[in-house]
This record gives structure tokens, sequence and C-alpha cells, in this order.
């Protein structure tokens, strides 16, 4: 006690930090992109008492690239979004491990097999897509869903071909497609006012040729290209070793990490890094003492949502004869339909159902994309059901127009399910915005005898580039920099 007291003597005198040399304990929680990245970054910085604390069996968290039918595919994070100041495509660029997307083509098919007119689609798709860089929130305080369903209404005007039952099934269209980058349940949901995600230049659907997301692990932790410089990272992380406890209320200033098994570690830092739907769940019983207001607040109103993905293997490329690397079909579902499958929990999933598309280079791939609510709502539905019912769509969407075969196996996501992710990523809702609350709040260390004992990293920290793998891996960055400043002294924090 006697050098806690003179710390504290110090502190209090000098208000500056007197910290060992040596290498302190850190252990982070996660093992995904923001976890992996933190580690690496303070092990190639010197820093050797470093351990990562994963609930799952296998590394990687929101990127979860694994075996498929003759492939490998991935269940979470898949594509790199742009270039330009984009860490994980600098990380991947020089290594040629990536391609870039070629234009998007699709068909917008409804429930009875119409297809529509490709030509006003695609000029009414361009639209939405553009409305991303009109600055609506100068004129419309309202939500997204409310702002951007004015002006694609004034836009239908322009074709006078699109009866009110198209029209209304388009609006459901879009509010599927915005909800599949911003995870909530609806558009409405979504606040448009001060909307802070920043799009890199250059292509935002760059992929992994053959391989998956994962390999980004691998080149953080310097294990590709030339293994024999890779960093200790996966010898310093224990698997399944869920976090149930983490203690900060030590009068020494160190914290103690209790996991499901029983085990306990003493850290001097703990860097968190699981998902925010996790943190929603377990705050109030995961830290002791309780965390301060102002971070209960970004916890809880900070948006965090769900995704879907059904992966099909087909023997043939019955959907894909012409071989487009970027293909697919947009799902158009009426009002009618709609309630008719809500009334049935087994269904009730289905009209969230945005499109099916091709897999770049996995030709015998074809997948489908489920938004927001409908990914909630089909995890406690059986592969068996959820199969025939993809099926169904197949056939009642497609079955007019083409060959249509059955798939020889099926895979699927469930975040939702799993409770050490509780969901995909994060957005900003209307609380958010209503509350005040921002990204840089939640990042925000907890600071006990003047040194950040808790630290918190992962894409939900990141103000413009939540939702994404490289938002997670520059938080990562900027924890382990937080604490290089700290012992080292260098003025390099990563913002």
């Amino acid at each position: 006690m006697l050098s806690t007291a003179i710390f504290l003597l110090l502190y209090s005198i000098t208000g500056t930090i007197y910290v060992d040399a040596g290498s302190p304990r850190i252990v982070i929680v996660g093992a995904g992109a923001a976890g992996i990245a933190t580690a690496s970054k303070l092990l190639e910085n010197g820093f050797e008492d470093v351990l990562i604390l994963e609930a799952e069996n296998r590394i990687g968290g929101r990127i979860n690239t694994t075996e498929f039918d003759e492939y490998v595919v991935d269940l979470g994070a898949q594509w790199i979004h742009g270039e330009k100041g984009n860490v994980a495509y600098e990380l991947a660029a020089p290594l040629n491990l990536t391609d870039h997307s070629e234009p998007f083509r699709d068909i917008m098919y409804t429930t009875t097999g119409e297809s529509l007119d490709t030509e006003i689609m695609n000029n009414i798709t361009q639209f939405y897509i553009e409305l991303d860089s009109m600055n609506l929130e100068h004129e419309c305080n309202r939500s997204l869903g409310e702002c951007y369903e004015t002006r694609l209404k004034q836009h239908f005007a322009l074709f006078p071909e699109l009866n009110d039952t198209i029209q209304e099934q388009l609006l459901w269209h879009f509010g599927l497609l915005q909800t599949s980058m911003d995870p909530a349940d609806s558009w409405y949901d979504i606040a448009i006012e001060d909307y802070q995600y920043m799009t890199y230049e250059g292509d935002i659907a760059i992929n992994w040729k053959e391989r998956g997301y994962s390999t980004i692990l691998d080149i953080l932790m310097k294990k590709f290209p030339n293994p024999e410089e890779e960093l200790p990272v996966l010898n310093k992380t224990i698997l399944k070793a869920e976090v149930t406890k983490v203690d900060y209320s030590s009068e020494d200033g160190t914290v103690k990490i209790t996991t499901l098994d029983g085990n306990n570690y003493v850290a001097d830092h703990v860097i968190m890094t699981p998902s925010l739907g996790v943190l929603k769940a377990e705050y109030e019983i995961l830290f002791s003492p309780q965390l301060p207001e102002s971070k209960i607040e970004s916890i809880k109103t900070i948006g965090f949502g769900n995704a879907c993905k059904i992966i099909l293997a087909f023997n043939d490329t019955w959907f894909n004869e012409r071989g487009f690397k970027n293909w697919g079909f947009s799902l158009l579902w009426n009002e009618e339909e709609r309630k008719e499958l809500d009334k049935n929990p087994y269904t009730q999933w289905m009209p969230y159902t945005v499109g099916m598309y091709v897999v770049e280079h996995k030709p015998l791939l074809l997948y489908l994309w489920i938004s927001g609510k409908g990914a909630r709502l089909m995890d406690d539905i059986t592969d068996e059901e959820v199969y025939d019912q993809t099926m169904g769509m197949l056939d009642s969407f497609l079955g007019a127009d083409y060959n249509v075969s059955r798939p020889r196996a099926m895979i699927r996501s469930k975040w939702h399910q799993n409770k050490h992710f509780r969901g995909t990523y994060s957005y900003r809702g209307m609380e958010t915005v209503g509350k005040n609350v921002s990204a840089e709040q939640l990042a925000e260390p907890i600071m006990k005898m003047g040194k950040p004992v808790i630290l918190f990293a992962g894409e939900a920290t990141r103000e413009h580039d939540f939702s994404t793998v490289h938002g997670a891996i520059a938080s990562g960055w900027r924890e382990a920099e937080r604490l290089i400043n700290l012992y080292k002294g260098n003025d390099n924090t990563r913002e």
C-alpha cells in the first residue's frame, strides 16, 4: 500500500501519472477485428503482458469466414467499403488479395413473377442512392425514412407507369435497403439529423476473391504474407473465455476480470471490444462499480440492430448464365402479402428479404439478404423451415423466367440469437440524436488514479465509420496508441 500512497501523493501534487517503464498488464475482451488490431499494435510496440479473452471458440467476432460446400464464405463482414483512407483497404491492397466490383445489375421482381422495367428501376434506384449526398438534414428534421419517402414520392411522379401499388412496394424495398446499411427495424427509426457516416472514396464493394474477410486478421497479426514475422497474438488468446465481471473497484487501480469458468485475471488496463449489443444486454451486471451515467446513456441510446444472410449452393448457374460478377434480383413485396405473412410467426421474416445476389468469384453460390427486423424474426426458425420458405420465394419470384433448381446446401447467419453478439452493427437512431449521444462518448475511457483503466473499442465507438471493419480496426489502434502514448510518451493517438 506504500507504493499506492506515494503514487496518489505524486498525482495530487503534480497532476501527472508516473508509470513503470515496464510492460503493464493489459487484458483485451474480445478477439474480433478491434481486439486483434489492439493486440497486434501493442505487441508491435513492445508490450508483452497482453491477453485476449474471447467468448467464442474462434477469433474474428463479426468477421466469420467459414467453409461451405466447395468454397469459403463470409457469414459476417464481406466487403471493403471504400479505398482512400480506409485502413482495411490500405492493409490489403498492396498484397493483391482483393478485386474491385463491377457496376451492379439487377432485375426487380414481384411475388407474382413479374419483372419491372429495368430502365425505370435503375433510374429510381440511382435517385435513391443520390439522396445520401443531398444533405437533407438541413431541410428535414424528421427520420431518414420520412425524408427519403417524401423525395422518392416526388421522383415517382416522373413515371406515370408506376401505380400506387408499385410505388408502395418500392418504398418498402428502399426501406429494406436502408436498414441493410443502418440496421434499425424501420427506416423511420434512423436519424437523418447530423448523419455522420463517412463514405470513403473509391469502390465501396471490394471483395476478397476466393478468400474471405478473415484474411484481414492474418494481415493484422502479420501471419500473412510472411508467416515467420507473425506476432504472438494467437498464443496470447484464450478461447471460450466468456467474461462475466469487470471489477475496477480496487483501491490500487487494478482491474479484476472474471470469466464464466471461474478464472480470474488482474490487469492494469482492460480494453472492452464486445459488440454494442452485448454491452446493452449486460452493462448492469458486467461492471463493478456501475459505469458513469454518461457511458450508460451512450450504451442505451446508440442504435444496434440486425442483418442476416442465407447462402445457397447449386449444381449449376441458372441464376447467372451470363457470368456477371455483380448481379442479382431485388424483391418487391406488397402490403397485402406482408400482412398475410405477418400472421404466421414462421413466415414473418420473409418480406424483409431485400433480394437474391451472386457471390463474387464463387459462381455456384446465391445469397439472400434479410434486413433489420426480419433477421431477428427468423433466428428461432429451423434450417429446414428456412430452406423450404426460401425455395418458395425462389419459385414465386423467379420461377416464371428461370429454370429454378433446388440448392444442394444452405448456410445462414444467426447473429441476434448468439448472446456473444446479439446483433450485427450499430447505427444512429432517432433516440441517439434526441439525447445528444455520440460514439465519442461511448469511446471515452474510464479513468482511475489518473490513468485509463477501462478502455472501449469496436465499430460502435467510431463517429464516422461505425458499422464497418475498418472502423473496428481503427478503434483498436486508437486504444492501443492511447496506452503507447501513456507509457512511451508518443503523442500519436489515432482519431
